[in-house]
């Protein structure tokens, strides 16, 4: 076959490189999305969904407002529904990616950023594909420092202080909305504003914007479309801001062993073999400080992140490590600058090192989506990938309502989880028809989804993931007339048995179960 007959992604210009990159990578995630179950956290979001509201308990509005506008109008929580706007938010990510890396960089530098974005697992399946806060939250970051970028260094080869026209007040209110939904979609998003003074106040030929109206404007309407989360926590004692800050708390020692913990995380979430060369890339700039100004402008919106949940783990808590994500997110522009330098210098590590990384994804998704739609490594190593196996969360409660259906007696008016993942569970289950309650003394937003008090005097059942040495009748009695054990249900993945959950008629639910957070 002659070359000009044959295929080559090489042969397409950047664009296309990057379009055919966004493709495949948004059919690879839709796909996983049809073939895996939602995860705790997703089936949560999607069932506090269903009521729209101003704010929520863990997070602002931004990705529950996606999902259950979406779940209405196609008629359905399907797992492929849900996180179709997740997938696509994800191709919008790696587009804006690839514009600011080829503005501060170059084409090619925006090319092997885009890809190695797609290759890394923490951002390619989580934030690119699941019902999470982060992926609105990184579209909307990298369409604000995309637009920001153009500011302040131009849209022309040459890059430096912009060299047009001053008068930029409308890019600027356009940044400033951009961060205001990145606000909406998760509290990350203030880091964009928090970053961008940053650079102008210690950029001395950028700090004659701090003079001009256009940041503030900016920073006036990012705060205005944050209004919703402001409104809903007045209304609500400020639950959620209480909540995410206890995460901040106050140290009481240094704990430098879940820092630790902390770093590998990332390290895990990430790929070793992309966090590495990402933390050098981050040195990099660094050390160059002020002196290099594209690299010092995405050092100072990566920094708040990476450095600020980093070292709340010095506190003793290991946090979660896909906090620092979307700081992150703002390194793969200088690694695919790096990347590109050294095979202009032919590096031949380099090149394998890319090909590689692309390849240990590839095999790695397979083997982990395979599984968790399977459960096949259970039957190849049972020790490791029995009861406790992570991805057993994956796996959708289809069985409750046959399971409800085979219990002798009358229809139960509702039915109660003992916390607010296995309510989220049931809640997907059994659909939106059936109420669900969260008796427990954290139910996050379940404490906002259903009227505990309308239930009074009515009879449900109770759902209870089994556990030893946990009495659900001793623990329930003073809040229904009878508990009764009326079996339990086998939650299956194949022919792998993933959890049992047992099953109890509640008859005569007389007072509301206790809860540290407010109404």
């Amino acid at each position: 076959m002659s070359d000009t007959s044959s295929f080559s992604v090489r042969r397409l210009d950047a664009a296309g490189q990057v379009l055919t990159i966004i493709a495949l990578g948004a059919v690879v995630r839709f796909l996983l999305a049809a073939t895996v179950g939602l995860g705790v956290d997703e089936s949560y979001v999607v069932a506090v969904s269903r009521q729209l509201s101003l704010s929520y308990f863990d997070h602002p509005p931004l990705h529950l407002w996606l999902v259950g506008l979406t779940a209405k109008l196609a008629g359905s929580e399907a797992g492929e529904v849900v996180r179709l706007p997740f997938v696509l938010c994800f191709a919008g990510t790696t587009y804006y990616v690839w514009r600011i890396s080829r503005r501060l960089f170059s084409e090619r530098a925006g090319v092997t950023a885009a890809l190695l974005l797609n290759v890394s697992a923490v951002f390619s399946l989580s934030s690119g594909g699941w019902v999470l806060p982060d992926g609105p939250l990184m579209l909307c970051m990298t369409a604000s420092v995309d637009r920001i970028t153009s500011i302040l260094f131009g849209d022309g080869a040459e890059v430096g202080v912009n060299a047009t026209s001053p008068n930029r007040t409308g890019d600027w209110a356009l940044a400033g909305a951009l961060t205001g939904l990145a606000m909406l979609s998760k509290y990350h998003g203030v880091f964009v504003l928090a970053g961008t003074a940053v650079f102008l106040a210690s950029s001395a030929p950028h700090r004659r914007w701090l003079r001009a109206p256009g940041p503030y404007i900016g920073t006036a309407i990012a705060l205005a479309m944050f209004a919703p989360v402001i409104i809903w926590n007045a209304q609500h004692e400020w639950v959620s801001f209480a909540f995410q800050g206890a995460r901040a708390a106050p140290m009481t020692g240094i704990h430098f062993d879940t820092f630790g913990a902390n770093i590998a995380g990332q390290m895990a979430w990430v790929l070793p073999w992309i966090f590495v060369p990402l933390v050098a890339a981050a040195w990099r700039a660094l050390r160059a400080g002020n002196g290099d100004a594209p690299r010092w402008f995405l050092a100072c919106v990566a920094g708040g992140p990476i450095l600020g949940f980093t070292l709340v783990s010095l506190r003793g808590d290991v946090g979660l490590p896909h906090w620092q994500a979307p700081g992150w997110l703002f390194v793969f522009p200088m690694l695919g600058a790096a990347v590109v330098e050294r095979m202009d210098r032919g590096s031949i590590g380099t090149q394998r090192w890319m090909r590689w990384s692309v390849r240990g994804y590839l095999v790695l998704i397979l083997l982990l989506t395979s599984h968790a739609a399977t459960g096949w490594l259970a039957r190849v190593a049972p020790g490791a990938f029995g009861r406790n196996d992570p991805t057993g969360d994956l796996v959708t409660w289809d069985q409750l309502p046959r399971a409800l259906e085979s219990i002798a007696g009358p229809e139960p008016a509702f039915v109660a989880a003992t916390s607010w993942i296995q309510a989220g569970k049931a809640a997907i289950g059994l659909g939106p028809e059936v109420p669900v309650l969260c008796l427990c003394a954290d139910p996050h937003h379940f404490r906002y989804t259903t009227d505990d008090r309308a239930l009074l005097g009515r009879s449900g059942i109770i759902v209870k993931k089994q556990r030893a040495g946990d009495d659900v009748r001793e623990r329930f009695a003073p809040y229904f007339d009878r508990i009764d054990s009326v079996g339990t249900m086998r939650v299956t993945r194949g022919e792998q048995e993933v959890m049992l959950v047992d099953l109890f008629r509640a008859t005569g639910f007389r007072a509301v179960y206790p809860s540290d957070q407010p109404r």
